[in-house]
């Protein structure tokens, strides 16, 4: 009997004791339990340092929410105080434990778990109201959660969205927490949701596209922000700009850069033409990639390199005092307060002047705020004894350097995984707490990472609330109206352009762009695929062979090839067998082939190239070899020998088979390499064993 204690807790075949026992091991496991006031029952998990974190969220409170969906709309948020708990505590239960095992398997991005519970949020309003038990799900409330999403949500979140309620099926199987098993497939299709370009000309596809592209003014009112004399922070995002627009990165991306991301490489090529050697210089760009990717570093064109160059150099000047201030207090060598005399007791009176402070009180409620003591000391003022507050510099000078080391160690943890940069003072783009704010003062012992919202904000500013964009205030205007851009437009620019290259294949763009899949092109690419193919029909028609009056009628019934149909093709191949006899398409990777040379009995998985030398002159061996079998089988049947029937007609099944498969070589309307099914109408021959 072993004495080692399970991991996981085996599920028996009482629903409600898997549950218990489930929420008992992810309560005493689970990776969040470190937070102090850590409550599994609490509507909020503060996750921070636990969960993977976005560079420009680095400062922010992070939380996991497992609250019941509001039913306000698409991106209409309630405040943490307005949220209520799931309709269903046993769901609400099941959504914590299976978040924590997810996390326990590997570190996980906060809105990537926040998407799981969104998920199970459309099970809570199917099963919450109608009082259910957790015990008597189905797939039909699978099914109804799949269609309330459908109507709230966009087509590419509504794919993620069923793309997780198929695992919960699974999880919710996996851990025996329903009566029966629960069979439930997601309806929407990757192709489906995924592929914004259109395949027609229509409307929609062009209004789609305007969506996902920069217009040519926007791109002509960059252009001429970038050679404009530019003040304050707009220069600082105007080189985010210029980063962009040079490499495609997310922001995300962009934004934990390190102040050495561009470097020269040197290259070794062999010049085709002369045999020798050429060495030539390229300049790279390293980063890591958001979404999978990993490390990467990507080649920059010569046409973009000085964009990237400009904007790396006003980026790396523009925010260098804040990367000295770094410096200098991790090595605690910095004074935030150098008009402050060391080890002085100063009054708050004339200190709030002197150091520009909005009035007394606020500047005594600030130290308050920081922990330093303040205390009441008699003085003479024009004569009469005053009580007047004051305050030990040193004490404010030593508690601000220890908050800066604080908060940058807190930052450096949230990102340091995130970042090819060696040290926080080595970050592109760290900045101080409301250091580009307008109206704010700067907190110079609180550090972040530049935000979404402040670039968000300068490209297209917020009209509802009277924010101009930089088009705005530079009265850069098409059609008297101001020009708006997105941060993610330029990496659908640089994307789609690369598509337009005929010489870059689909994996390339997915690796330079730090793709995980090549299939997330397609969200990306807006180039006109139907104009694409029918431009190279003529080419393709042309390699048949076929005659003019034969091209005509192959232009009329040409079809175009959707993507699930070439992934079915693609997938058809990578499964299949090529044999010394042609293709198996039976799928070996669900089971073996059952019979030997069962292909040419009859199989409809079997295929054969027209002109192939070496199938031809294998199945003509076997075909010579089953007529000496055949003639020795009639000679048995002859003498009648016992069951000698039954071998005729297997020999004669084979002979039969071989003939079919050698006759499309004398058939005209069978090009030479087209891919032939023998025998169509026949049966898989080819069942597991």
């Amino acid at each position: 009997m072993s004495n080692v204690a399970p991991l996981i807790p085996r599920p028996g075949n009482d629903p409600l004791s898997n549950l218990n026992e489930l929420i008992h091991f992810s309560k005493k496991h689970s990776p969040f339990k470190s937070k102090e006031g850590w409550n599994w029952d609490s509507l909020h998990w503060d996750v921070k340092n636990i969960c993977l974190s976005q560079g420009r969220k680095a400062g922010y409170r992070i939380c996991l929410n497992f609250n019941r969906d509001n039913k306000k709309g698409n991106k209409v948020k309630d405040s943490q105080s307005d949220m209520a708990p799931f309709q269903h505590k046993q769901l609400s239960d099941v959504v914590k434990c299976h978040v924590t095992s997810l996390q326990i398997a590997k570190a996980k991005d906060v809105g990537t778990l926040q998407l799981w519970i969104n998920a199970y949020r459309y099970l809570d309003n199917i099963i919450g109201p109608a009082n259910k038990c957790l015990s008597e799900l189905s797939m039909n409330d699978f099914k109804l959660a799949e269609r309330e999403a459908r109507v709230s949500l966009e087509d590419s979140t509504f794919y993620r969205v069923g793309v997780k309620l198929e695992a919960i099926c699974k999880y919710i199987n996996q851990k025996k927490l329903a009566n029966h098993k629960i069979t439930f497939k997601k309806s929407a299709k990757r192709s489906e949701t995924h592929t914004n370009s259109d395949s027609r000309i229509d409307q929609e596809s062009i209004t789609k596209r305007a969506k996902k592209l920069p217009t040519k003014e926007g791109l002509i009112a960059a252009a001429t922000l970038s050679n404009a004399p530019l003040l304050g922070d707009d220069v600082l995002f105007q080189a985010i700009v210029e980063i962009m627009l040079a490499t495609g990165l997310r922001f995300d991306e962009l934004v934990l850069l390190d102040k050495h991301c561009l470097y020269e490489k040197e290259i070794e090529e062999t010049n085709v033409l002369t045999g020798e050697p050429v060495t030539s210089l390229v300049h790279e760009i390293r980063y890591k990639a958001k979404k999978g990717g990993g490390w990467r570093s990507k080649s920059i064109p010569e046409s973009l390199l000085p964009i990237l160059k400009k904007g790396i150099d006003t980026a790396r000047k523009h925010l260098q005092p804040v990367r000295d201030v770094v410096a200098a207090a991790t090595k605690n060598q910095h004074d935030f307060f150098p008009e402050l005399e060391d080890d002085t007791v100063a009054t708050i009176p004339s200190t709030w002047k002197l150091l520009k402070w909005s009035s007394n009180s606020n500047f005594q409620t600030y130290l308050r705020s920081r922990g330093i003591t303040i205390t009441k000391q008699q003085q003479d003022v024009n004569g009469k004894m005053k009580s007047v507050a004051t305050f030990q510099t040193s004490e404010l000078k030593q508690k601000t350097t220890a908050l800066a080391q604080e908060s940058i160690s807190s930052l450096w943890d949230s990102i340091k995984n995130l970042t090819v940069a060696e040290r926080p003072e080595d970050l592109l783009f760290i900045t101080q707490h409301q250091r580009h704010h307008s109206v704010k003062s700067t907190e110079p012992w609180v550090f972040t990472m530049i935000t979404h919202t402040q670039l968000s904000d300068y490209l297209s500013g917020r009209p509802k609330i009277g924010m101009e964009s930089v088009f705005e205030r530079y009265d850069l205007k098409f059609e008297d109206r101001p020009v708006r851009l997105t941060s993610h437009q330029f990496r659908h620019f640089l994307s789609t352009m690369l598509e337009l290259s005929d010489t870059v294949s689909d994996i390339e763009v997915a690796r330079y762009f730090g793709r995980k899949y090549m299939g997330d092109n397609a969200t990306y690419n807006h180039t006109n695929k139907t104009k694409k193919v029918m431009d190279e029909a003529d080419t393709i028609i042309a390699s048949t062979g076929l005659s003019r009056e034969q091209e005509k009628e192959a232009a009329i019934l040409f079809t175009l090839v959707d993507r699930d149909e070439a992934l079915d093709t693609i997938q058809d191949l990578t499964t299949s067998l090529t044999t010394s006899i042609g293709l198996c398409k039976h799928d070996y990777n669900d089971s073996p082939c059952g019979k030997h040379y069962a292909c040419l009995r009859g199989c409809s998985n079997y295929y054969r190239v027209k002109g192939n030398p070496s199938e031809v002159e294998e199945v003509a061996r076997i075909r010579d070899q089953q007529k000496l079998h055949v003639d020795a089988a009639k000679e048995a049947v002859d003498e009648e020998y016992h069951n000698a029937n039954n071998w005729l007609l297997s020999h004669e099944e084979l002979l039969n088979g071989c003939q079919m498969a050698l006759a499309i070589e004398n058939d005209d309307s069978i090009a030479v390499g087209e891919r032939v099914q023998i025998f169509p109408d026949g049966k898989t021959k080819c069942e597991a064993i």
